[in-house]
């Protein structure tokens, strides 16, 4: 009975056959089963029939570049990671292979260790969207009618809130939003408006903390030609064309002094005055203010007026920050994913379940907003339909740090990397013969040893004399291979114990070829 093959499928396509002759031996010691194709053509017909995880691909190629077969390979197999090999590097280039969907770009001549890892990322990265294709948990989260309605959450904070609108909506009462920046207050100030008696008259959001000084009484209650340098006509203000609607006074808590008297007056006696005008305009308009600044504090230091406080805090919304309300995250992402799609500005329009357990996690100093732009930026660095944990910011992922995480390797030609600790380049003229050797190196290097008990004298002769030179190089591997185990791989830890930061700490695994240590 034929045994069924399930290692992971690896396609070379490159026209040197020394180059593919040495790869396929590299990856085949991996137990990789290594596919090979002599052109761009042949590649696209072996991709349509056994369907690789990862695709190494050359860009310069007689017949169909690997430009063009990068495309092609897009269509027949979505899930596939494909990364392109040049020894003519250029910007554009680079620019293109990432723009048409490539997992990574790598220069030759590169190392071995690099092209394993860096095939070992692709791969894991490929199980991912597989897994996150086949499971429930990347199925729509939100209603079209929530799409439509731009507020999102079930948790019980935000119910609260949800609550709390529908009670004020249906009066005039004056509605202070509180909460940090980022949390939505402008939305929840629109949601108050539509549900109001008032939702078909006008609605105007100004921005106090984007007005200066002074201009704010101009914009907010207009004024008369001449009244100061630069009227040259008469200006109709906020508050009188918003007569009968609803103003939202945004950012309150940077308004000057003497412009908090004019709305304190608006408020109590209904009434405005142009700047440069004696006469008294009648106005009738709903206000709702907003601020993230402690207005209790600002009052007790004589900052923000007592009188005008109380006259907007009436009725307070207290926005929470998104840390408080976790369960909405995945809600929170799925509505942008679709209103990203509807608006035609990104390809992904679902998230894997890893990178989710990653973002959950996360505590969001930037709240929604952080949120959105996160999703935008992670939406157009995929290269398929779901976002998947390399196309998150590194920044966000090293904040949450003891979450497991596959991330891209680093190109080949960092020149960070040191070149003595290269095993040997594969290049256009690699030599095939040479190959065990580095295989049977690469093994060795593997093996984890028991760690050491002599002094640092014995130690540094046993290195001495075992090892001749690089000694510290060595050292320095064996040291970070015992930290990793010692935290279980988790980086963040282990580079906490040695007093790295986890970006160089994770060059050092890439260096030393030490993505299994401590799992």
């Amino acid at each position: 009975m034929a045994t069924v093959d399930n290692s992971p499928k690896i396609l070379v396509i490159d026209d040197d056959d020394d180059l593919r002759y040495s790869l396929k031996r590299v990856l085949s010691g991996r137990n990789y089963s290594v596919l090979e194709a002599d052109s761009g053509e042949a590649g696209l017909e072996m991709a349509q029939k056994h369907s690789p995880q990862v695709i190494l691909l050359d860009n310069r190629m007689k017949g169909m570049s690997g430009m063009e077969a990068l495309q092609h390979l897009r269509g027949i197999n979505p899930n596939a990671m494909i990364i392109l090999m040049t020894a003519y590097g250029t910007t554009q280039t680079t620019i293109e292979a990432m723009k048409f969907g490539a997992f990574d770009y790598i220069m030759k001549p590169f190392d071995l260790k690099k092209i394993l890892s860096l095939t070992e990322s692709a791969l894991a990265a490929s199980s991912d969207l597989t897994r996150a294709n086949n499971s429930d948990e990347s199925a729509p989260r939100i209603s079209q009618e929530d799409i439509e309605g731009g507020i999102i959450g079930s948790s019980p904070a935000m119910q609260t809130v949800f609550k709390m609108i529908g009670q004020v909506a249906a009066s005039d009462v004056t509605v202070m939003i509180t909460g940090e920046s980022g949390t939505g207050k402008e939305l929840i100030a629109r949601a108050i408006y539509q549900n109001s008696l008032r939702s078909q008259k006008p609605y105007i959001a100004v921005n106090c903390a984007a007005i200066p000084e002074n201009l704010i009484e101009s914009e907010l209650f207009g004024h008369e030609k001449g009244s100061f340098t630069g009227a040259t006509n008469q200006r109709i203000g906020k508050f009188e064309l918003c007569d009968t609607g609803t103003i939202f006074l945004d950012e309150i808590g940077d308004m000057a002094l003497s412009t908090q008297t004019k709305i304190l007056r608006a408020l109590q006696e209904g009434e405005i005055q142009r700047v440069g005008s004696s006469e008294t305009i009648k106005v009738n308009v709903r206000m709702l203010a907003a601020t993230n600044k402690p207005l209790e504090e600002m009052v007790k230091e004589k900052t923000f007026r007592e009188d005008l406080y109380y006259r907007l805090n009436v009725m307070r919304v207290q926005l929470p920050p998104l840390r408080e309300r976790m369960e909405d995250v995945a809600s929170l992402i799925d509505f942008v994913l679709k209103r990203l799609a509807r608006d035609s500005k990104a390809d992904a329009k679902s998230i894997s379940p890893e990178a989710l357990a990653l973002l959950s996690k996360y505590r969001w100093p930037g709240n929604v907003r952080e949120l959105e732009n996160l999703v935008y930026r992670s939406a157009v660095m995929a290269q398929g339909e779901m976002i998947l944990i390399k196309d998150l910011p590194q920044e966000v992922v090293n904040a949450v740090g003891d979450v497991p995480v596959v991330t891209r390797a680093p190109f080949a030609a960092d020149p960070q990397v040191d070149g003595s600790d290269e095993i040997e380049a594969v290049a256009q003229t690699a030599e095939p013969a040479a190959v065990p050797h580095v295989v049977s190196s690469l093994a060795a290097d593997a093996e984890i040893g028991a760690p050491p008990s002599d002094p640092f004298d014995d130690v540094y002769q046993s290195l001495r004399q075992s090892k001749g030179t690089n000694i510290l190089e060595h050292a320095e591997r064996e040291i970070i291979k015992r930290a990793l185990i010692e935290t279980s791989g988790k980086q963040v830890k282990a580079a906490e114990i040695l007093g790295m930061t986890r970006a160089t700490l994770r060059k050092r695994i890439d260096q030393y070829d030490l993505g299994n240590a401590g799992k």
